[in-house]
């Protein structure tokens, strides 16, 4: 009896591979040194593949690294507010937790982050805007937090969420830009853990619900 070949992937699936190996090859080399310095033809030889298939396949570097934004940029902040904290507080700090281990275990992707949205306002000007919002809408979400912490009794009533979240997205971008300038000299998850550990001391009410 003659055996059955075994199915070859499909379409779908090899289209999936060689993207994921584009983003892949994308990042290491924006971690390296920057998107733009960075060109379309290195990151299709870097993913092994010819040096016109970025262009190929996205069009751009540019359009891939929006996809890069969407699929991988993006998940690693928005999608990481899930905590199973009882109160806000405590789901608010689960970030916290969330980054530290995503800076431990994905450290190329979140140094490339860092450096696109620092190069926004030098080589890469055209992006700023998607920094803007990005800025802003992690600013909304702290500060959507916070309003429901004081809801819930878990949060002091006598700050201004909005102040405090303008505080908090701004000093996590000072650690991330000293991170990314002195990976050597700076911990990530060191550090993130132990700023959760003082927002909780400075966040949390005196009385209600602990974080």
């Amino acid at each position: 009896m003659v055996a059955k070949r075994s199915r070859g992937r499909s379409q779908a699936e090899r289209s999936a591979e060689s993207s994921r190996r584009l983003l892949d090859a994308a990042v290491a080399l924006i971690a390296e040194k920057g998107f733009g310095r960075t060109t379309a033809a290195e990151i299709g030889e870097r993913a092994g593949f010819s040096r016109e298939m970025v262009r190929a396949r996205y069009g751009s570097k540019e359009a891939l690294l929006e996809s890069l934004m969407r699929d991988e940029f993006e998940p690693m902040f928005l999608g990481s507010g899930t905590g199973s904290s009882e109160t806000a507080l405590g789901r608010l700090l689960d970030l916290w937790d969330h980054l530290a281990r995503e800076s431990k275990e994905q450290p190329e992707l979140l140094r490339a982050l860092f450096v696109v949205c620092f190069e926004t306002v030098g080589a890469i000007q055209g992006l700023s805007g998607w920094v803007r919002e990005w800025i802003a809408y992690q600013r909304g979400a702290v500060a959507e937090a916070l309003r429901a912490g004081q809801a819930d009794g878990s949060i002091r009533l006598d700050l201004d969420p909005d102040r405090e979240a303008d505080r908090i997205v701004t000093y996590g971008l000072g650690l991330g830009f000293r991170w990314t300038l002195e990976p050597e000299a700076v911990d990530f998850s060191v550090e993130l853990r132990s700023w959760g550990e003082r927002l909780r001391e400075s966040l949390r009410a005196h009385t209600g619900p602990a974080g």
